[in-house]
């Protein structure tokens, strides 16, 4: 019992090693030396526990997607179809929650997208049952009119996508971290993002030109 503790304490230091490096450096940018370095052991027991680089990649980012899960209220609120103004926050709150205690995730998944092949499935697999969930949700919504007219996936990658690139490029283009107080920015992302879900679709210039001729005929 005592060996197999220590064995598994040892897999934790590589791990979390693994993933402090590949998400500073990247895949390519860190190799297996250096992070048995800052595991405190040496590379030959780095490849007892994980044969190939990859494998260890694998699994340090699936250790930090393990720990994405929706809360027990905002499923049931997506699941009966709680209005927007409720469920919209507590979405948002999810994500700048998740983004300021895990850093490392966001950027360990653009590592897997772009370094590495076969990331599709391990996205789908841990993050297809919360888009799932989410982008039916807002399908509903807009079935019943309580948001525009809209691609439900445009609202569900859309307020991801802009609460983690407004972070990001905000630190390339001014080489400043942005203030992540997730009490402070989570009701201005979730006030924005109402306020766009519910914004009328335009007309086409086709229905426009159309709306056009028949008022002139009238």
């Amino acid at each position: 019992m005592k060996k197999a503790a220590a064995r598994s304490v040892t897999a934790v230091r590589i791990v979390e090693a693994a993933i402090q490096l590949f998400s500073r450096r990247g895949y390519k940018g860190t190799s297996t030396r250096e992070i048995a370095h800052l595991a405190g052991v040496n590379e030959a027991t780095l490849f007892r526990y994980f044969s190939r680089k990859a494998d260890l990649f694998w699994t340090a980012t699936e250790s930090r997607l393990n720990r994405l899960k929706l809360g027990r209220e905002l499923q049931n609120g997506l699941a009966t179809d709680v209005d927007p103004e409720i469920i919209v926050p507590m979405l948002v709150e999810f994500v700048v929650e998740n983004m300021a205690q895990c850093p490392e995730l966001m950027r360990l998944l653009y590592v897997a997208g772009f370094e590495l092949p076969g990331a599709e499935r391990m996205f789908r697999e841990h993050l297809g049952p919360i888009f799932d969930s989410v982008n039916a949700y807002f399908g509903r919504c807009v079935a019943r009119g309580a948001i525009g007219d809209l691609e439900p996936t445009f609202a569900t990658l859309g307020l991801a996508g802009a609460v983690s690139a407004h972070r990001n490029l905000h630190q390339l283009f001014t080489g400043r971290d942005l203030p992540w107080d997730v009490q402070a920015v989570a009701p201005a992302y979730a006030q924005f993002w109402l306020n766009a879900l519910r914004q009328p679709v335009p007309a086409t210039r086709e229905g426009g030109a159309n709306e056009q001729v028949a008022g002139g005929n009238a």
